[in-house]
């Protein structure tokens, strides 16, 4: 995967550094930065396939790869980022796999599922809240009142806040190794 072209324009921007054809020592200087901010290591042969140095269309970037993007541009995690860069672009509008809340109906019941057995359905209150109305193998319990900004297909189901019985217990997330598998909109 190539990083979009606004990323690899944000990651000039902080590091000064032209990225269209970067040196090996550019690369390392940029390494070297994101370890220094995140703490999180991306080797330089991560880094030169990410900006298109290396030609691999059968590699697949890992979340976590990308979250340390993320984090060293000033985002929480990778579809924290591509929301945030894509209001401000007309060039990057969606997110492919993407199932924002905002766009649901009152009423409407959203599936998903991801790695190991597990599986959540959310009926969306308004206001980018849902609630649990079924449940397969997870933590989350029935009647559980969600904050979700969006579903993003193979990247981690990320919760705002979780309420349960009144009671706020605060950010929630899942499926951090594989993403989220799938994303159905029930009715």
């Amino acid at each position: 995967m190539n990083l979009p072209p606004i990323v690899i324009a944000k990651l000039e921007e902080r590091t000064g550094i032209n990225l269209g054809n970067p040196s090996d020592r550019d690369i390392q200087v940029l390494s070297n930065g994101i370890e220094e901010v995140t703490g999180g290591r991306l080797g330089i042969n991560t880094l030169k396939r990410l900006l298109g140095r290396i030609a691999d269309d059968t590699h697949k970037s890992r979340p976590g790869t990308l979250n340390v993007i993320a984090r060293y541009l000033g985002s929480p995690n990778w579809p924290s980022l591509l929301v945030t860069l894509s209001n401000g672009s007309s060039s990057f509008s969606t997110v492919e796999g993407e199932l924002r809340s905002i766009e649901l109906i009152p009423g409407q019941v959203v599936e998903i599922t991801y790695l190991p057995n597990r599986k959540l359905q959310f009926a969306y209150l308004g206001d980018e809240k849902l609630e649990i109305v079924a449940r397969e193998n997870s933590k989350l319990q029935m009647g559980d009142i969600c904050t979700i900004s969006s579903f993003i297909l193979h990247y981690p189901l990320i919760i705002r806040n979780v309420k349960r019985q009144g009671e706020d217990l605060g950010s929630y997330s899942a499926a951090r190794a594989g993403g989220i598998s799938a994303i159905k909109v029930l009715k």
